[in-house]
């Protein structure tokens, strides 16, 4: 996928200055925001995705609901919209928060984690999850390279497979309810407070107050049971160095979400390792979804355990 010459000016205000990421579909900039003098991140669709109205609406959708959710542990979005290249491509583009780090794959490379460390990070991305949830948004795709470690803690990226479907007629159930409609939209990199029809993917969508964010074809029927399985295998991942699948299907199971292809119940056999923390794990990789924990007490479980492995502060005298 071609990418855009550094330098290059989107909307005349974010000057790309280095290519940051690449995916499938899209790229991801370093730039300067020209009018207020801060770096940020700019995620374009390829041009060669131009004339793809399921890229577009993927791009706009990711866009959406990573604005939506508003968490520390989520990259801050800025604007979103479409913008013209400079060859006259019109294509889908999000600005974010920059994030200096690297992604929790390159941590695992060197070895397992501590299980405080893994805790910590754990728990950070059940936070996420829990916010997610609790607005009727499915993560899809919590995978280590999908875990940021930074300066400013942990990030949750990529939502890229994320929806807003829960189970057609599920208004309610025991992970949360369906998401209302935002109270303010981008659109062409202006926050638009209150209005829907000045952004065309609104008009895609519905131009109702209520209605609720797109969901993703492709994870139509997503759960948020999936994530909280995927939240496991993460953990087990962090705990033990490895994955529970065999290493030649574990990328292309997990990374898909097909939590279908379940890996085998996970024994922690590791020294010190809170029964608390085993047992969290093992419930969280249950077969029957069912059985498996909300995200919202698997955030409280986790930071009960993190709160617990840390020394006790000395007093003052």
């Amino acid at each position: 996928m071609a990418r855009l010459p550094i330098g290059t000016a989107l909307l005349r205000r974010y000057v790309l200055t280095r290519a940051i990421g690449q995916g499938g579909v899209s790229t991801v900039y370093a730039a300067v925001d020209a009018r207020r003098g801060r770096k940020l991140a700019v995620k374009i669709l390829a041009a060669t995705r131009a004339d793809d109205p399921g890229a577009h609406d993927d791009a706009r959708r990711e866009a959406l609901i990573t604005d939506r959710l508003r968490h520390p542990s989520v990259p801050r979005v800025f604007a979103y919209g479409d913008a013209p290249l400079p060859d006259g491509t019109v294509v889908p583009y999000v600005v974010l928060e920059l994030l200096h780090g690297a992604p929790l794959t390159e941590r695992l490379a060197r070895g397992r984690l501590e299980w405080p460390e893994a805790v910590r990070i754990a728990a950070a991305a059940a936070d996420v999850l829990a916010v997610a949830h609790r607005r009727g948004v499915v993560h899809r795709d919590l995978t280590a390279r999908n875990v940021m470690v930074t300066a400013d803690g942990i990030k949750i990226i990529d939502f890229g497979l994320a929806t807003a479907a829960l189970h057609p007629g599920d208004r309610k159930s025991r992970y949360g309810t369906p998401p209302q409609a935002p109270a303010d939209t981008v659109a062409g990199g202006v926050r638009a407070p209150h209005t829907h029809r000045e952004n065309p993917y609104f008009r895609a969508i519905g131009n109702g107050p209520r209605r609720a964010l797109p969901s993703h074809p492709k994870t139509l029927f997503a759960s948020p049971a999936d994530d909280v399985y995927t939240l496991g295998v993460l953990l087990y991942e962090m705990l033990t160095g490895r994955s529970p699948y065999p290493p030649a299907v574990a990328a292309t199971i997990v990374a898909a979400g097909r939590v279908g292809h379940l890996a085998p119940t996970p024994v922690l056999a590791i020294p010190g390792l809170p029964p608390a923390l085993r047992n969290l794990v093992r419930a969280c990789m249950a077969k029957r979804p069912e059985d498996r924990p909300p995200s919202a007490d698997v955030a409280l479980t986790l930071h009960r355990i993190h709160a617990d492995a840390r020394p006790p502060a000395l007093s003052m005298i």
